[in-house]
């Protein structure tokens, strides 16, 4: 597993559900956990439709495929 300092945090996310907004951040995503771990707010993707929240699944497994750590925080 990486280090704390190759941790992507992606943010800059509307919390809505726009088809634009969340395939940019899926292209992040997606290019982030070739690079390392990765952090994401789950406050930003709950609004999400089931097939983004699915690809934001694949981009999980795809990161535990190259020992990198994905991770939805959940607010405390």
């Amino acid at each position: 597993m990486c280090g704390d300092a190759a941790v992507a945090r992606i943010d800059g996310m509307d919390n809505g559900t726009d088809g634009a907004e969340i395939a940019r951040v899926l292209r992040q995503l997606r290019l982030a956990v070739f690079r390392g771990d990765v952090v994401v707010d789950a406050a930003r993707v709950a609004s999400w439709p089931p097939g983004a929240r699915l690809a934001l699944d694949q981009c999980a497994r795809r990161a535990a495929a190259r020992g990198h750590r994905f991770e939805v925080q959940r607010a405390a």
